[in-house]
């Protein structure tokens, strides 16, 4: 080993006390080192941080900083990207890639903390992917492929997460009016869109019926004096 290789190796240590991360010492492509770890600190952090005087000109030539996300932290990035606020005139995402999850998550630590509906969001993708491809591990890719051919709300519906009422209706009459923004990033109807199309649904469930008074007691609250 040499005197560079054991310089990085005890700054990965370090390193990995400070931010609770294990970092490993590779051989770069560059013919230098670089440290390696999945989520955690974003790379810049971790950048300047190693900026100490113990690394050497020698261990500090070429040193590269490889950040990998795990599938939970690729996972919830790509439901996050869906769910955002379209910039499309259709309402649709924009399609969520690797790349996107990656900006996404470039500045900040991953994965972040995820909210209990995002959690089985995130096991429910997880499942349907490894499934698509009977394998224990996939790839950034393929969750983003699954995510897509899927769209969020048919992950959400089976996972046992608490729907609004806005989100009960819409459940139910998205397909009939073409709402594909709803399937796609949980972009729920109008609130006088889903109350007629109850009212005009002879067999609209009791749930249906229930959350459509909901909605109504809402907008009555909400309304300017």
């Amino acid at each position: 080993m040499t005197d560079a290789r054991r310089t990085v190796e005890a700054l990965a240590a370090a390193l990995g006390e400070r931010f609770g991360t294990a970092f490993a010492v590779e051989a770069d492509t560059a013919d230098g080192l670089a440290l390696a770890w999945t989520d955690g600190p974003p790379a810049d952090q971790v950048a300047e941080a190693a900026r100490v005087p113990a690394l050497t000109s020698a261990a500090a030539e070429g040193l590269a900083f490889h950040r990998a996300l795990s599938e939970r932290a690729v996972a919830l990035g790509a439901i996050r990207l869906a769910a955002s606020p379209s910039p499309l005139a259709c309402g649709l995402p924009v399609p969520v890639s690797p790349a996107g999850i990656e900006s996404l998550r470039w500045r900040t630590p991953a994965p972040a903390t995820a909210t209990p509906r995002e959690e089985r969001l995130v096991y429910s993708l997880l499942y349907e992917v490894h499934d698509d491809h009977h394998s224990n591990h996939v790839t950034p890719q393929q969750v983003c492929d699954g995510l897509a051919h899927r769209g969020i709300a048919t992950l959400l519906l089976p996972s046992g997460a608490e729907l609004t009422p806005a989100e009960v209706l819409t459940a139910r009459y998205a397909a009939a009016h073409g709402h594909l923004a709803w399937r796609h990033r949980l972009a729920t109807m109008p609130v006088p869109v889903l109350l007629r199309a109850v009212r005009e649904d002879p067999q609209a469930s009791p749930e249906c019926r229930t959350a459509a008074r909901m909605l109504e007691a809402e907008e009555t609250e909400t309304a300017p004096a």
